[in-house]
C-alpha cells in the first residue's frame, strides 16, 4: 500500500480588505479543495459583516436602527462576543457608535445598549446608532476557520495570516521547531522589530497610523499582542493603541494573565509586557527599552 505523503502547502488570496496567507500540512490532492473552502469562508464573512457593502447583513442592521431586525445565528454569535469584550475591557471596546457624532466622540453613552431577543434571533439598535465591530469579526473568522480545519479536516499543522492577525497550531512536539513570526518595523519596512516563536497560539499587530478608519490618539505607533485566543489578541492590540502605554498596559495586566505584548511608542522606544521567562525564549532578537513584567504592572 502506497504511503500518503503530506507536506506544507502555501495558499494566498485577497479579500476586499486584506491579503490572506495560509501554510497547511496537507496532501497535494486536497490543496485545491482547501483553498476553495478558505476563500468561500472569508467571502461569506465579508458579505455578512462588511459595513461598506450596502447589501451586507451589518449594513441592513445599521439601516434599521430603532427597529427590531432579524439576524443570523452567526451575527448573533459575534454580537454576543462583542458584548463580552465590552465588559472585559471596562467599556473601552465599544461596538455601538453614535451616527453623526464628531470624530473621537462616536462611542455611544454607556446607558445606550442594543436589545437582543435570542429566542426570536432579533436585535434592536437605539435610534441614531450603528455597530462598528472594529475588526473583531476578522479575528473571529480566523479563529473559526482554524478550529474547523483542525477538528473537521484533521489538519495537524497550520498557519493563517489575514491582515495583521495570525494564528498557528501543531508544533507542540519537541521534534518540531515552533513557528517563528517576524514583527514588522513600521519605521522601516525592510527590517523587523524582532520575532516571536510560537508552537501554537495567536498574534495580532495593529497600528492606528495604517488604519484608514482610525485617528491616532495615543503615544503608541504599533502594538503586537500574543496569546492563545485570536479575538482576545486583536481586541487588546487595538485597546492599547487607543489608551497609550501606561493606561493600556495597566488595563491589560488587570484583565489577562495570558497575553504578552510588544509596544512601539511615538518616540521609537520599545516596551515589553509579559513574563520575564518569555524573553529570549519566546520573543527573539528584540531590543527592548522598557520592561513591564506582568506581576509588576498595576
Amino acid at each position: 500500500m502506497e504511503q500518503i505523503k503530506q507536506s506544507l502547502h502555501p495558499f494566498h488570496f485577497q479579500t476586499r480588505e486584506f491579503d490572506v496567507e495560509l501554510l497547511l500540512l496537507c496532501e497535494e490532492n486536497d490543496s485545491a479543495l482547501i483553498k476553495k473552502l478558505a476563500i468561500d469562508w472569508f467571502r461569506s464573512v465579508e458579505k455578512r459583516f462588511n459595513p461598506y457593502l450596502v447589501d451586507s447583513e451589518i449594513s441592513l442592521l445599521n439601516t434599521l436602527a430603532g427597529e427590531n431586525c432579524r439576524i443570523s445565528t452567526t451575527m448573533l454569535e459575534v454580537l454576543f462576543l462583542a458584548e463580552a469584550y465590552q465588559a472585559i475591557t471596562d467599556g473601552n471596546y465599544m461596538p455601538l457608535q453614535q451616527k453623526g457624532a464628531p470624530t473621537g466622540l462616536k462611542k455611544a453613552p454607556a446607558t445606550l445598549e442594543w436589545e437582543v431577543d435570542p429566542a426570536m434571533k432579533s436585535i434592536k439598535l437605539p435610534n441614531h446608532t450603528n455597530i462598528d465591530l472594529r475588526g473583531i469579526e476578522q479575528s473571529w473568522s480566523i479563529k473559526r476557520l482554524a478550529e474547523y480545519m483542525q477538528k473537521n479536516m484533521s489538519l495537524d499543522q497550520g498557519l493563517i495570516i489575514a491582515g495583521g492577525d495570525i494564528t498557528v497550531w501543531g508544533r507542540n512536539s519537541q521534534k518540531l521547531d515552533p513557528w517563528v513570526i517576524g514583527i514588522q518595523n513600521p519605521w522601516n519596512t525592510n527590517t523587523k522589530l524582532g520575532a516571536i516563536a510560537m508552537p501554537e497560539g495567536s498574534l495580532s499587530t495593529y497600528s492606528p497610523f495604517e488604519d484608514k478608519t482610525s485617528t491616532p490618539s495615543s503615544n503608541i505607533v504599533q502594538c503586537t499582542v500574543a496569546g492563545q485566543d485570536m479575538v482576545e489578541c486583536q481586541v487588546w492590540a487595538r485597546i492599547l493603541c487607543t489608551l497609550g502605554v501606561e493606561e493600556g498596559l495597566a488595563l491589560l495586566a488587570k484583565h489577562t494573565s495570558v497575553c504578552e505584548a510588544i509596544v512601539l511608542s511615538t518616540n521609537q522606544e520599545l516596551h515589553y509586557f509579559g513574563k520575564k521567562a518569555s524573553l529570549n525564549r519566546r520573543w527573539l532578537d528584540m531590543h527592548i527599552d522598557h520592561y513591564h513584567f506582568q506581576d509588576m504592572v498595576s
